[in-house]
């Protein structure tokens, strides 16, 4: 072929390609972008369908065991699941049958729902306490967690109180008695509509719910029938409860004092509530105060020898109080608004004989707080674990601390140089192997090794370690506390 015929046969073949590419490139401009919708599951593009609402009812017509089980006319696609409008050239959809199949295999469906989210407090735990995680709540109606947290409440307070303080009609204290001043939650509280899975707890009615926010989701729910000769202190003591968790757990009973029948079934769980339920009590009530009994003993007399020189008096005391009850349990700190004796107290003092052992244990000991004071926990079981001593609520921080009896002080250490629970506290070892323990002080004034005398002032009230108010924990022990052998006693019963 000649150059010419070549030259003629490019310039053809361009003019042909170009006429070819403007013809395709006007079809083109002819074709409509379509709406559809890319489907996300997880962050993951996994189709694109022509008919959302296609999809959804597909989802709805074939979860129909889910609708049953829960009483819901309506079943979602999975939380991470979403929908987005597009505009495509693309013919290639996927049928709403082909992506319902790829989200049954992933991912669980929902329904609508309430999540309840409890974010705890900082201030709920000590230095040493791990702070919990949110802990959320699924149910079904927010009606439901509305009862469930009514009747939560009414395990702690009585309806009369509840009505009186929701209808905020509660009354001015003037005499004797007790009114509930205010309640509240530590932790904060948030409730909202949302899609909820079905793979997750989710709570349909007040009983259960209420049943796992006082004794906590995992649970394991215990009964015990009463027997003849039972009471409600003698079971509480065999299942290591103290008897206001029993009322707790049993609100049917409102008093220690209450009657049970042979048959019945309590619950004898031990309670460990979600939530942190505080209501305030203001209080004004005649209380008696007995002073410590003196013990003279006249080696002159014979054993067994006792008489009482000066017969004992109760001292009366009427006072204005104002504590919290945190979950059942009285704070450890009370406040006195006012104090009016009505009778003084007179200590008793009794003269006996020598003992067999030489020295006389009981009856000659002093009381470690001023006046007044309330013991706001006896020595018993608390949370399931032994309370071993007694708090006392006295007249506030930085009041003195007394020793109980003549002794040598063995131990004494402030917050924060060392690891126990105890905050500031002192050790006093006694004769006969008898030891006192004071714990959560606001300032130590005794020493290791410093004598002290019955009534010596060896700290001041406070509230270090782990303590809900300003009080003092007393211990009384043989041996000494945490060193070797020792065995704790009820501190109320050697006086």
């Amino acid at each position: 072929m000649k150059q010419k015929d070549i030259i003629v046969t490019i310039i053809l073949s361009c003019i042909v390609g170009i006429l070819y590419f403007i013809n395709q490139l006007n079809n083109t401009n002819n074709i409509t972008a379509s709406l559809a919708y890319q489907i996300y599951l997880n962050g993951e593009v996994i189709g694109i369908i022509k008919d959302e609402q296609e999809l959804y009812d597909l989802i709805n017509s074939e979860q129909q065991e889910i609708k049953n089980e829960y009483g819901v006319d309506y079943v979602y696609p999975p939380s991470v699941f979403d929908i987005v409008k597009v505009n495509t050239y693309s013919k290639d959809y996927s049928s709403a049958k082909e992506i319902y199949s790829l989200i049954e295999q992933r991912d669980d469906f929902t329904i609508k729902g309430y999540t309840i989210t409890i974010k705890y407090s900082d201030n709920e735990y000590h230095e040493y306490e791990e702070i919990p995680d949110d802990f959320t709540i699924n149910v079904l109606d927010k009606s439901i967690f509305d009862e469930a947290i009514k009747k939560y409440i009414l395990a702690f307070v009585s309806i009369d109180d509840y009505n009186d303080f929701i209808n905020d009609d509660v009354a001015n204290l003037t005499d004797i008695g007790q009114v509930v001043t205010d309640m509240y939650f530590l932790e904060t509280i948030t409730i909202k509509e949302s899609y909820v899975s079905v793979s997750d707890k989710i709570y349909t009615d007040v009983d259960s719910l209420s049943q796992d926010l006082l004794f906590g989701p995992d649970a394991k729910m215990d009964t015990y029938t009463v027997q003849l000769g039972d009471s409600i202190s003698s079971i509480s003591e065999e299942y290591k409860l103290n008897p206001q968790e029993f009322l707790i757990a049993n609100p049917e009973y409102r008093s220690e004092n209450s009657m049970l029948q042979i048959g019945d079934e309590v619950n004898v769980t031990l309670i460990d509530p979600i939530v942190t339920f505080i209501y305030n009590v203001s209080q004004i009530e005649e209380s008696t105060i007995n002073l410590p009994n003196k013990t003279i003993v006249d080696k002159t007399k014979g054993y067994g020898y006792k008489e009482i020189i000066q017969p004992g008096v109760s001292g009366i005391v009427l006072t204005h109080e104002n504590y919290e009850v945190i979950n059942g349990e009285e704070s450890s700190q009370v406040d006195f608004s006012y104090t009016e004796t009505i009778r003084d107290a007179v200590e008793q003092i009794t003269v006996v004989g020598p003992s067999y052992s030489g020295v006389y244990i009981y009856g000659n000991w002093g009381w470690p707080t001023a006046y007044p004071y309330k013991i706001t926990s006896n020595y018993a079981y608390r949370w399931g674990k032994m309370h071993d001593g007694i708090d006392i609520s006295g007249p506030g921080r930085g009041s003195p601390i007394y020793s109980i009896g003549d002794g040598t002080v063995v131990e004494a250490a402030v917050e924060g140089t060392h690891s126990r629970s105890d905050g500031t506290y002192a050790v006093i070892q006694h004769d006969n192997n008898v030891y006192s323990l004071y714990a959560h002080m606001d300032s130590l004034l005794a020493k290791v090794g410093q004598k002290v005398n019955k009534g010596d002032v060896i700290g001041t009230m406070g509230d270090t370690g782990f303590a809900t108010g300003v009080h003092l924990h007393l211990s009384v022990s043989y041996g000494w506390p945490y060193h070797g052998s020792y065995r704790f006693v009820n501190p109320l019963s050697i006086y």
